[in-house]
């Protein structure tokens, strides 16, 4: 085997010899960096290889040769993860001066050197003391790194720093298939297998794969939407939130809070227009497949995220806009259902079971606890903003609103529920019995007949069996008139 010197010329010698051409200012560049790494690695730290040709050919050739092979592929700007002592990333901004390569280091020992070796030649590169982890967010065009870690964790690593389009390039050696198979299989949304070039390392035995991963647009990852981040509970923004879990909140900002998988998904789904911003946290890195593309994100601090979460979900929570009711209009058609409850999980329970049996006016007095309050959305779903809600002040504003011939009040002192009669459009007013009940309302009142002993029903419950009565008849009525149309 030819023996090289250890001296500049026989550095370009023997790079020349593995097919790499570097001459000029270049190897000046490469000779003056070796002659740094010698002097400075008394302990090894820097690297473990010492003899001459051998650190020629696993560091500076094996670096140079994987910028041949990416060059096509480099950004602007890319991040030396793991740099150590400058591996890949001095050979490349050597080889590469229009590129910007940024030295990432966790170590300060080899920090300071990355930062003394770009200061002694002279290269543009800036060198970034930190440890990177999935939630970072540092503009780069892509990512390079050498026997850093698996595939699989890098490319989690840097989701948030790898824009859509950009590449995360990674120096291998010849065992990394497994690797490759299982970032594959693992991450196939946010990423895809762009290049796998295996070639060996010249006068030597060693043999290399250039592994490149290229970052696909995926609108469903947390940091492809560049999300916003709130960590202090004083932030305006999070006391607002703060506020949505009570009814004067949501009153006052228009907006409500929505937890669970399932009620947001479809919210996001069937109520696009009213999705306003999802709030995620720590360790929520996707967001739920409805989410549409434009769809605002924050990321809150967990314990921030804990105290919004009031149900406990864990999940993503929505915030959604909660309309304002309209004044109820006297000539309301149909069936209406008129609710009073104070109680929000009251106020869901009733709202989901007259949407159930096919109601879709209702009209809140200024009892009612708000519709979109955490409670109320817990117990009723997405009800409140599939019915039209309307507003009717005090039960005797209500009261001077409603026709008596087309009021239905529940009442212990009104008729059995098996023998009274329906009118053809009325609204049903439940939770107002016994002496709550002013008299101009008791025209039409009807009783759930109960077992002797018993003071009464709930309120939603009262108001689901009449409601069931009265879809029951109607279907019925239907069945009896028109048969085929019934069908």
């Amino acid at each position: 085997m030819t023996q090289f010197p250890a001296s500049r010329d026989g550095l370009g010698q023997m790079l020349a010899a593995s097919g790499v051409a570097v001459d000029g200012a270049k190897l000046d560049q490469l000779w003056r960096y070796h002659q740094l790494l010698r002097e400075r690695n008394d302990d090894g730290d820097l690297t473990r290889l010492r003899a001459f040709a051998t650190m020629v050919s696993l560091h500076y050739v094996d670096c140079l040769l994987a910028a041949h092979h990416c060059a096509d592929l480099l950004p602007n700007v890319v991040m030396d993860i793991g740099s150590g002592a400058g591996f890949p990333g001095i050979p490349l901004q050597i080889m590469r001066p229009d590129v910007q390569v940024v030295l990432c280091e966790m170590r300060a020992r080899r920090v300071q050197f990355l930062q003394d070796a770009v200061t002694t030649l002279g290269l543009r590169s800036s060198v970034l003391h930190r440890t990177l982890n999935r939630h970072s967010q540092i503009e780069c065009g892509g990512v390079i790194s050498r026997a850093f870690e698996k595939i699989s964790v890098t490319l989690q690593r840097v989701a948030a720093i790898v824009p859509t389009d950009g590449v995360a390039i990674f120096l291998k050696g010849p065992n990394c298939p497994p690797e490759i198979a299982e970032a594959s299989s693992l991450l196939p949304r946010g990423w895809r297998l762009e290049r796998d070039a295996q070639y060996p390392i010249p006068l030597t035995t060693h043999r290399r794969h250039l592994v490149v991963f290229r970052r696909l647009h995926d609108s469903h990852e947390v940091h492809s939407r560049r999300p916003r981040t709130i960590e202090a509970p004083t932030n305006a923004d999070f006391r607002k939130f703060v506020e949505l879990l009570t009814g004067r909140g949501i009153r006052k900002h228009g907006q409500a809070l929505l937890s669970g998988a399932k009620l947001v998904a479809e919210a996001l789904t069937d109520f696009p227009h009213h999705c306003a911003e999802l709030l995620v946290t720590t360790g929520m890195d996707r967001l739920p497949a409805e989410a549409a593309a434009d769809l605002p994100v924050t990321v809150l601090a967990p314990v921030l995220h804990r105290e919004l979460d009031v149900i406990g979900t864990g999940g993503p929570l929505l915030v959604i806009k909660a309309p304002t009711p309209a004044p109820a209009p006297a000539d309301l058609q149909g069936v209406a259902l008129a609710v009073p409850f104070q109680d929000p999980e009251n106020v869901g329970a009733v709202l989901r079971n007259a949407a159930a049996f096919g109601v879709q006016d209702v009209i809140l007095l200024n009892e009612a606890a708000s519709p979109f309050h955490p409670k109320a959305l817990r117990a009723g779903g997405l009800a409140a903003l599939r019915m039209r809600l309307w507003r009717a002040g005090s039960i005797k504003e209500f009261a001077a609103l409603v026709p008596a011939d087309r009021l239905v009040a529940l009442s212990a002192e009104g008729t059995p529920l098996p023998q009274f009669e329906f009118p053809e459009h009325f609204v049903l007013l439940a939770g107002m019995e016994g002496p709550g009940l002013p008299e101009a309302l008791r025209v039409h009142a009807v009783a759930i007949p109960m077992a002797d002993g018993c003071e009464s029903l709930n309120g939603a419950t009262a108001a689901a069996m009449a409601l069931y009565e009265w879809a029951t008849r109607t279907a019925r009525s239907k069945l009896e008139t028109d048969p085929v149309d019934a069908q």
